[in-house]
């Protein structure tokens, strides 16, 4: 245990990281990056919502205590690209800059929710969060966030900006699934979990999160078949199930050639895209205003946005108003993290790992 703890990128050594970035901050689109004026700067012009002057003072104190920051799958990419994190341990607080090499040691640049799709597609161990096993530095995630197991019941994440980094308890928090990180050496332990527990129809996805084809099952792939049925593309045999099969392949293959996409039967984001735009409108046409700041972390207060629609699915949109473009469809009873609510009533919502807007005509806060 001795040595795997000094041995980076050993579990272990990535708990010990964990562990000690608690109550360090919060920067959206960061991974271990020294707080500075300029970085503060690039960041407000990438992510302006994020960065509104509401919150300059405290980033401000933040680059007066010399701070290293991150967000939530940043704290894992500044671990992986700083070789193992002690450059970013030695600059909290100090006049160091953090060398970072950029995708080294097998951490790409993925966001919270495509760095599981890799995970998955590299062959990691993973499962639902009911499943998990008492393996410290496994990753927990659900839609647009994720955190990172200590054992014993407990996490780390890097919550948001009002939180910084925090030790949670995993029962209290909404995670989905766990899964093992590509480039963390969880040594014996991991070989003892099982491997995974497969998606069922009842999975919850949110169309749009990861790419679909034959095979992939959850609540998405329902959403998909739903609109292609709207749409006029049969699905005879068995409907929307929730189950990518054939006659799904067929129906999508249909509908990428009529958008004039290339006709491979993958959901990717050019046919999510050309999906959005070819399905009816749901929101009502209210006074657009500008979308309030807001980011990707859950709300601690566990207040959530419910879809409230008598039939098909109502557009999640980048704004709140119809001039905005859609980022997904949800179906009635779909739940999502609440963010705010502006003026005209519409919420903003955590979404594929970003802030969208659904018209409060068509949902409710709970």
């Amino acid at each position: 245990m001795s040595e795997r703890v000094n041995t980076p990128f050993t579990a272990e050594h990535f708990v010990a990281y964990c562990l000690r970035m608690v109550g360090h901050p919060y920067w959206y689109g960061t991974c271990g990056y020294k707080a500075t004026g300029s970085l503060l700067s690039r960041k407000a012009k990438q992510y302006p919502s994020h960065y509104g002057s509401g919150r300059t003072s405290r980033y401000k104190q933040d680059i007066a205590n010399r701070e290293v920051v991150c967000d939530c799958i940043g704290g894992a990419k500044g671990y992986a690209w700083t070789g193992g994190g002690q450059a970013m341990l030695d600059a909290i607080g100090t006049d160091k800059s953090v060398p970072s090499t950029y995708g080294a040691h097998g951490c790409p640049d993925k966001g919270a929710n495509s760095m599981f799709s890799y995970a998955k597609s590299k062959g990691c161990a993973w499962g639902t969060i009911a499943a998990l096993p008492e393996v410290p530095g496994l990753a927990l995630t659900k839609d647009g966030h994720v955190g990172y197991y200590i054992g014993n019941g407990w996490a780390v994440e890097w919550q948001g900006f009002a939180y910084g980094c925090v030790r949670t308890q995993v029962s209290k928090r909404p995670w989905t699934h766990w899964y093992a990180l590509p480039f963390i050496d969880y040594g014996d332990a991991i070989h003892s979990a099982p491997v995974h527990t497969p998606d069922s129809p009842s999975t919850e996805y949110t169309l749009g999160s990861r790419s679909l084809e034959k095979g992939a099952k959850g609540t998405d792939v329902k959403t998909l078949q739903e609109l292609l049925l709207q749409l006029g593309f049969s699905l005879p045999k068995y409907g929307a199930d929730g189950s990518f099969g054939t006659e799904t392949l067929s129906a999508l293959k249909a509908f990428q050639s009529r958008a004039g996409i290339k006709a491979d039967g993958i959901y990717g984001t050019k046919t999510h895209a050309a999906l959005m735009a070819a399905t009816a409108d749901r929101d009502e046409a209210l006074k657009p205003s500008e979308p309030e700041e807001s980011e990707e972390t859950p709300d601690t207060t566990g207040r959530k946005v419910t879809i409230s629609c008598v039939s098909g699915t109502v557009n999640i949109r980048t704004g709140n108003g119809t001039q905005y473009s859609r980022i997904t469809a949800a179906k009635n009873g779909d739940t999502f993290a609440w963010v705010a609510t502006a003026e005209n009533g519409w919420h903003a919502v955590v979404v594929n790992g970003c802030v969208g807007w659904v018209s409060g005509k068509y949902s409710k806060i709970a």
